[in-house]
């Protein structure tokens, strides 16, 4: 009799308790179906018990701004190779007339540079070499998907990377506006050239292709769904961002650390404009826009790989005056400018993050990624009131 009682009170207990916990998980689903979070959230509901196992899914909006030839496009590349496609063989051969401009015009710029310094070539070879590449019109045979590059221009661009008055502009390019990973593609020239070619990722990161209009792509990120607009950062494209989305969850500002020696190319002659000046600009402007006022900000001080390596030759002081650090230090240097974004949030009182980046690096990439992923879900959570 008493173990059949005790049967009974046991029934009862786990009936009540089923009670309590559904009493309890219907209260929390209507406090939360009330919060501004729901408005951005899909649910899959199968039955009231359920709740508890249904797949909660934030959607974030994120627009990628800054000025042009800051690393929004890689970044977004790296988006795609990392969380979509991965780059299918023939997506990797639409790649290849841009990389083989990028290589070619980067030559015809410093044949024309080492005219303009009046630096002359060491070699009659390179001097025949460099009659090639003075003229670009001529090379644009090369630049088709399927064109065969002749054996002549290959020889003649490794006899040109190899003369010293070439790498003397090369060290130069700061003045005449050289494309960031010149060096790189120089380097592998035969292999770009050559009639084989298939793009490796690494040459995709690096290649350099102005973005015009605006892109949108969504990723499905597990428990989060982020849309990204990709907004282009040449002055002419920056009058539409206020006409693209309102109210995002948050803003991605890529900004260039390698920049502080170089002058905005846009930039009317006799006018010149320091592009670490120009991005801070920018960055102000979002800073006063209205929409934008209350929209947390992550600041992706980009190209830091290349800042790295600047820094040794090129003194900070030279072309930010303001600057009072160490010379030929790169961590003095890259906390320096990222101050200078830090202080401008600051006294606009914008919730302000920054991290420094590599975009050309994937491993960095995924690192810097999971940071981002985690703010803008702590940004969704507290606009929610529940952080």
């Amino acid at each position: 009799m008493e173990e059949h009682d005790g049967d009974d009170d046991s029934r009862v207990y786990r009936r009540r308790r089923r009670s309590l916990l559904k009493r309890l998980r219907q209260a929390v689903v209507s406090v939360l179906s009330r919060l501004s979070i729901f408005n951005s959230c899909r649910f899959w509901e199968d039955a009231p018990q359920d709740t508890f196992r249904r797949r909660t899914i934030m959607e974030a909006r994120v627009l990628v701004l800054g000025a042009s030839d800051t690393g929004k496009s890689t970044f977004m590349k790296q988006m795609r190779y990392v969380f979509g496609d991965t780059y299918p063989i023939h997506d990797r051969r639409r790649h290849l007339p841009h990389i083989r401009r990028n290589l070619l015009e980067s030559l015809h710029k410093m044949v024309r540079a080492m005219d303009s310094f009046g630096i002359a070539q060491a070699s009659q070879e390179a001097r025949e070499a460099a009659q090639r590449f003075s003229d670009m019109a001529s090379l644009e045979q090369f630049l088709e998907e399927d064109a065969t590059v002749d054996s002549l221009l290959v020889q003649q661009t490794q006899v040109l990377w190899a003369d010293p008055g070439v790498k003397e502009v090369y060290m130069r390019g700061n003045e005449y506006h050289l494309l960031t990973n010149a060096g790189h593609f120089l380097s592998n020239a035969q292999e770009i050239l050559g009639d084989n070619y298939l793009p490796t990722m690494d040459d995709i990161f690096r290649m350099r292709y102005p973005t015009r209009g605006a892109m949108t792509i969504t990723y499905d990120l597990g428990e989060m769904q982020m849309t990204l607009h990709d907004m282009g950062g040449q002055r002419s494209e920056r009058k539409d961002w206020i006409n693209q989305l309102n109210n995002p969850t948050a803003i991605l500002f890529l900004a260039s650390l390698s920049e502080y020696d170089q002058t905005v190319e846009e930039e009317t002659e006799g006018l010149e404009k320091n592009r670490v000046q120009e991005s801070l600009d920018i960055f102000t402007e979002l800073l006063r826009y209205p929409p934008f006022v209350n929209v947390p900000v992550i600041v992706l001080l980009n190209k830091s790989d290349i800042f790295r390596e600047k820094i040794l030759y090129h003194s900070l002081k030279d072309y930010l005056p303001e600057y009072d650090g160490p010379e030929k230090n790169e961590r003095a240097g890259r906390e320096f400018i990222a101050s200078l974004y830090e202080k401008l949030a600051s006294s606009h009182s914008c919730h302000f993050f920054s991290r420094f980046t590599e975009a050309t690096n994937t491993d960095n990439f995924i690192t810097i990624f999971s940071y981002i992923k985690n703010h803008v879900s702590r940004i969704m959570i507290g606009q929610a009131g529940l952080y």
